[in-house]
Formats: structure tokens, C-alpha cells, sequence
């Protein structure tokens, strides 16, 4: 898209509010005309502005020149359960109106996605302009509100009221595109998940859309539909080489073997964008391509090193440290930074970080020369306006799995504690493909032994010491608002803490296993709760300010209800006694079918830990063989 097309993109944009404002101001003051004006010249630098960030992108293979969106882009396909999409099918479902949450791991296309979202309505707004706020952001304010974030994003600074803005919000005048919620700090990401639903809620004629990496949160924002990003397809793969601006001999080589064979055998790092790149960069150094994810990148590391020097004939640029010690300064620096939680950095930031990882191995340099070989010798950290961000995450989440297994290994149970709490980040998972050995006995060895102990694996009986839901109640609050009827919006669920840390173990260990245990007991308990609600709904009058809150308490295997009129109007006795009457026979007969799936999900939990067992038993005979003990 040219700088014409831009122009006129933004002056459209530009006009949309101007027809907006005009309708709300009329006469208006001299004073008011000036901020008018001030606000229009800022809103249009902000539409440009944002346009250029969005319509150019920096890659592992362009790190130094950002690439334009649209000669790398590949449609982007997604499912939810067994249902399938394409991209132009979520842009149109969410110009509808509908809420949309896009999730997917860590490399798998999200942000380059959400950026071809806002090109796409951003050149043809009809009657909407699309906001794209980055999450991340919000973790440098103090106090956090994102209408006000949001708001002085578009004025470009210039105080224009908070009036004006809500008006607009009001009249259905944005689209909201929030990219990244992973990527909040999670000390805030429930304020952030509160507001972001309440916006929603309060201002049903935009358009909102969120996108982030796997969270169970995602499963109670009732007025979302959420999409998963499809794993890349042999063609996708193909399409995505053949266009990415790289050494055509190279491609060639490449191409000529991705066939089904290899696809299939390399699956699991061929089907993400980000991985499937990382190969074709280290396909011409490495004769075999690794079969661990882990080891991938320990080969895409030291291909990154050389990478810019290897394009540049025969340069060979000086480093100041070692490979050796770049590496353990450079994973001890990861490690601190994941565990503190600090994902991009200003300059005072880095250099401390930077300062800290020298310090634990005493190497006497220069803060400069050590932030030079990250973000110019390897690659490693970009700027990004004023902060350094890594050149993605998940280089981040290995050097620091890489780290404590394998540099501070003696403090190896107190880190994997923590990670085990990061369930929707890969450095737990890596951390046991690194040293698997290390992982069970610090970490899960006591934790299996526990849950056997206390017989949370007992699927039903009298030896069972839970509810086999694992939760104690959940609350569900209920939005009759449209002719289709009360619909569940959000819901919280509550859980105790050996509950939580059950799940948490189990989850863990499918996920180092590649155990497939089915829906698990939360998974299950919204369902049955959420469709409960949706199927009795008939039996209520429509309405727009009618609400009702559900609480489904558990005790053992029984279930107490609590239904309330919440709403500024209330449905009468009759109604809520129809309601209730259906909806108690509705979770009656889901929680029977969900319990003969939970029995199945106990039984193969714990086959899996029995696996887990025997495996680690096995290396120890095995070892005790070797040394003839």
C-alpha cells in the first residue's frame, strides 16, 4: 500500500470521527475548534503512525530491515472444536460485532495475524476505526485503565475529554484489536481481563477482539467466542518459505525435500511459522534436523550467532565475550529476567539485568560491549521505540530452562516450582527434555507420592477425598440482553489450594508425557454449567435489563444451586421458578455425562504417573547395571 493510499486511508478515518463529532457539537466555541483541530492532525499521525508499524514487520530473517506484512503474509486458518476458519471468516465475525479471543503457542502467527486484521479494516473502516493496543504496554503504568490508555492513544497526547471518547465508544465508532494478554504481568491480568469484559459490556456497538497464548481464563469471558490458531499444513509451510525474502538456493534445497514424509517427521516444528523459519535457517548448517525441541534451539542459537556475519561476505564481526561465556551469561540473564517476570527492557533496565548476569559468573566487561553482542552480534534482543524486546519469547523461556538444569542446577528444585505455576509457557516442558531425571526427582517424585497418598486418583468411593470436579463452587452471571435469549458472560470458579495444585501437577506432567487425558474437571464444569444456563434460557422473557447470578456449590458429589435476580429488573417468581426447574434437569444430566468422562480422565492419570515412575526407576536400574552395583 502506498503513501497515497495511506494518506487517504487516514484522511477517511479522519472524516468517520469528524461526521461524529459534528453531531455531538453544535454550536460549538472558538476554544472548542482549536482542540477539534489539534485532535484531527494528532488522530490522522496516529492512523499513519500505526499503519506503518503494523504494514511492516521484523523477522529472524530480517532483523535488521523489516519486511512489508503483505509480501510475507499467509492466510492464517483457525478451528474451534472440529469447526474450521479462515481468516477472512474471523475478520468478517468480528466486523460483526461478535467477540473474538485468538489464541495459540507462543510462534504460532497471532500478532503477524492480528496486524493483517487491522490493515484489512483499517482500508476499509466502514463506519469503524480499528484501535490496535499492545498489552505489554500496560505493564509500564502504575495505575492501569485501559479506556484511558486507549484514549490517549488516538488523541497522539492531546487532551481532548473523556466525554468525547466515550461518545464515540458509545455510538460504535472502534474496533478494539488488544494483542498479547500472555504478555500482561500476571499480577494484573485479572484487572486487565475485568476491564477489557466490562468494555465489552458497556459498549456492545464496537467491536473487540483479544488475542493471547492458551489460558483456562479465556473459557469463563461468556460473550467471547474463542478460535484457535490452526497449526501450519504442508502447503501453508511451502507458501510460507517460498515468499519469505531468504537465499533462493537455499529455499530451493529445502523445498525440494519438505515433502509429506518429512512433514510428517517433522510435524511439530513444521506446522509453527516461527519454528518452521528457524529450520529452513539451520537446515543448511545441520545435517539432521533435531527431533527435540530443546536442542532445535541450541542449533537455531548458534545459527542466529553467525547468521548476520555469514550474509555479509566473510565479515567476522569481534564479540566480546566467547561463545562459552556469551552463553551462560546470556541464559543467566534469561533466567533471572523469566523469573522476575520482565519481558522487554528500557536501557537502564537491560544494563542491570546485564550487570547482574555478569556478576554471578564474575566476568569483568563492559555492560555496553555484552548489550552489543545480544542485540547485534546474536540477534537475540531488538529495540523496539525506546524498549529492547526479545526477538521472541520463546528464545527467552529456553535459555532460562537451559540455565537452571544445566548452570545453577543446584537450585534446580526452587525454580521448577515456580515454573510449574507458568502452565501456559513451554520453559517447564523444556526444562524436562533438558534433564528429565533432575525434573522428577526435585519436582514431581514428592508431588506423585502426595496425590497418591491423599487419593485424588480414586474415581469414585469411599476412599475419594474430593469432589472428583476439583472445584468447590463456581459463580455465573447471566446477561439477558437480545432476542436470543440469557447467555452466560463470565464466571469464576473456586478451588482449594490442593485442588489447584492437583490439577496443576497433572497437567504437567501430560504435558512432559504427551499424555492426551481428554477435558479435564474445570474444563468440564463450565461446560456443563454455561450450556446448562444457554439450553433453560427459553423459559425467560427478553428483556435488556434483566441479569441472574448462579452459584453451583459442591459438596462431595452433591450439588446445592443458587439462582438470583441481579438485574435492575427482575424476572417475576413464576419465570425464575421455570428457570430454576430447567436448570437444575439440564446440569443434572451434563454433570452424569461429564462424570463417566472424569473417571476416565482419573484412570489415565494415573497410568501416567505410573509410566512416570517406571521410567525413572528404570534409568536408576539402568545406571546401577552400568556401574555393577
Amino acid at each position: 500500500m502506498d503513501e497515497q493510499v495511506v494518506e487517504i486511508a487516514a484522511q477517511t478515518a479522519t472524516n468517520l470521527i469528524k461526521d461524529s463529532l459534528s453531531s455531538m457539537y453544535s454550536p460549538i466555541s472558538e476554544i472548542l475548534t482549536v482542540k477539534r483541530a489539534q485532535f484531527f492532525e494528532g488522530f490522522s499521525s496516529y492512523c499513519n503512525l500505526i499503519h506503518e508499524k503494523n504494514s511492516l514487520v521484523r523477522t529472524l530473517y530480517s532483523k535488521n530491515k523489516p519486511v512489508p506484512l503483505n509480501e510475507v503474509y499467509v492466510r492464517t486458518r483457525f478451528h474451534q472444536g472440529s469447526n474450521t476458519f479462515t481468516d477472512n471468516d474471523l475478520i468478517n465475525n468480528f466486523a460483526a460485532g461478535r467477540r473474538v479471543i485468538v489464541k495459540g503457542n507462543g510462534g504460532s502467527g497471532k500478532t503477524i495475524f492480528l496486524k493483517h486484521l487491522w490493515l484489512s479494516r483499517f482500508e476499509k473502516p466502514e463506519g469503524k476505526i480499528p484501535i490496535f493496543v499492545e498489552l505489554r504496554r500496560l505493564n509500564d503504568l502504575q495505575s492501569i485503565d485501559i479506556s484511558t490508555f486507549c484514549r490517549n492513544e488516538l488523541q497522539s497526547d492531546l487532551s481532548f475529554g473523556k466525554g468525547v471518547f466515550e461518545k464515540l465508544c458509545e455510538a460504535g465508532k472502534f474496533e478494539f484489536i488488544f494483542d498479547g494478554f500472555d504478555e500482561v504481568n500476571r499480577e494484573n491480568r485479572k484487572n486487565v481481563e475485568q476491564q477489557i469484559i466490562a468494555l465489552s459490556e458497556t459498549y456492545r456497538e464496537c467491536c473487540f477482539l483479544v488475542s493471547g497464548r492458551e489460558d483456562d481464563r479465556f473459557s469463563s469471558w461468556g460473550n467471547f467466542e474463542t478460535f484457535s490458531v490452526s497449526p501450519l499444513t504442508l502447503d501453508d509451510a511451502k507458501e510460507l518459505i517460498k515468499k519469505i525474502p531468504f537465499d533462493r538456493k537455499v529455499k530451493k534445497k529445502f523445498l525440494e525435500i519438505l515433502k509429506e514424509d518429512f512433514y510428517r517427521q517433522h510435524n511439530s516444528f513444521l506446522s509453527s511459522p516461527l519454528l518452521a523459519v528457524m529450520m529452513l535457517m539451520t537446515f543448511n548448517e545441520n545435517a539432521i534436523i533435531p527431533s527435540k525441541l530443546t536442542e532445535f534451539y541450541k542449533s537455531a542459537f548458534q545459527t542466529l550467532l553467525t547468521w548476520h556475519d555469514a550474509t555479509k561476505d566473510s565479515f567476522e564481526r569481534d564479540r566480546a565475550l566467547s561463545v562459552d561465556d556469551f552463553r551462560k551469561v546470556f541464559s543467566t540473564f534469561c533466567l533471572i529476567t523469566y523469573y522476575e517476570q520482565v519481558y522487554e527492557f528500557d536501557e537502564d533496565i537491560f544494563r542491570r539485568y546485564i550487570g547482574k548476569a555478569l556478576k554471578y559468573h564474575s566476568i569483568e566487561i563492559g555492560l555496553e560491549e555484552v548489550k552489543n553482542d545480544i542485540c547485534e552480534s546474536a540477534n537475540l534482543l531488538q529495540k523496539d521505540g525506546l524498549k529492547f524486546i526479545f526477538v521472541h519469547r520463546s528464545f527467552q523461556e529456553y535459555f532460562a530452562a537451559e540455565c537452571a538444569m544445566q548452570v545453577v542446577s543446584g537450585k534446580a528444585k526452587d525454580f521448577l516450582e515456580v515454573f510449574s505455576k507458568r502452565t501456559r509457557d513451554t520453559v517447564f516442558a523444556m526444562c524436562y527434555e533438558i534433564h528429565p531425571e533432575l525434573v522428577f526427582d526435585q519436582y514431581f517424585s514428592d508431588k506423585v507420592d502426595w496425590i497418591i497418598e491423599t487419593g485424588y486418583l480414586v474415581p469414585i468411593g469411599p476412599k475419594r477425598t474430593a469432589n472428583p470436579w476439583m472445584c468447590e463452587a463456581i459463580s455465573v452471571e447471566c446477561v439477558n440482553h437480545n432476542e436470543s435469549g440469557v447467555h452466560a458472560t463470565r464466571a469464576s470458579i473456586r478451588s482449594d489450594e490442593h485442588q489447584q495444585d492437583f490439577l496443576r501437577v497433572v497437567d504437567l506432567c501430560s504435558q512432559v508425557t504427551s499424555t492426551d487425558l481428554g477435558k479435564g474437571p474445570m474444563a468440564a464444569m463450565f461446560g456443563a454449567v454455561f450450556q446448562s444456563v444457554e439450553a433453560s434460557s427459553d423459559v425467560l422473557p427478553r428483556g435488556n435489563t434483566q441479569e441472574l447470578r448462579i452459584v453451583v456449590s459442591f459438596d462431595g458429589d452433591k450439588q446445592k444451586v443458587s439462582i438470583r435476580n441481579t438485574g435492575p429488573e427482575k424476572f417475576c417468581a413464576t419465570k425464575m421458578r421455570s428457570f430454576r426447574s430447567r436448570f437444575l434437569s439440564e446440569l443434572s444430566e451434563k454433570l452424569k455425562i461429564s462424570r463417566k468422562n472424569m473417571r476416565q480422565y482419573y484412570l489415565k492419570a494415573q497410568d501416567m504417573f505410573d509410566q512416570l515412575k517406571e521410567e525413572r526407576m528404570a534409568k536408576e536400574k539402568s545406571i546401577d547395571d552400568i556401574l555393577g552395583v
